[in-house]
């Protein structure tokens, strides 16, 4: 399956640079979790504006 919103050379990168490897399972997840987290963003009420922010993201991802 082909990844939409992630760069699975990126990922592979990072994940390699901290000593482990990736399967193609792992990145597929990775992407339907973004997939997921732009939907909820798309769906949240941000007073009316049309842009996506900052504050939409830490709600909806939740502020850690």
């Amino acid at each position: 399956m082909s990844t939409q919103y992630i760069k699975p050379s990126a990922i592979r990168k990072a994940v390699k640079a901290g000593g482990k490897r990736t399967s193609s399972e792992f990145l597929d997840a990775l992407d339907r979790y973004v997939e997921r987290a732009i939907a909820r963003a798309i769906a949240e009420h941000n007073g009316g504006k049309k842009t996506i922010d900052a504050a939409v993201c830490g709600h909806v991802l939740g502020n850690r």
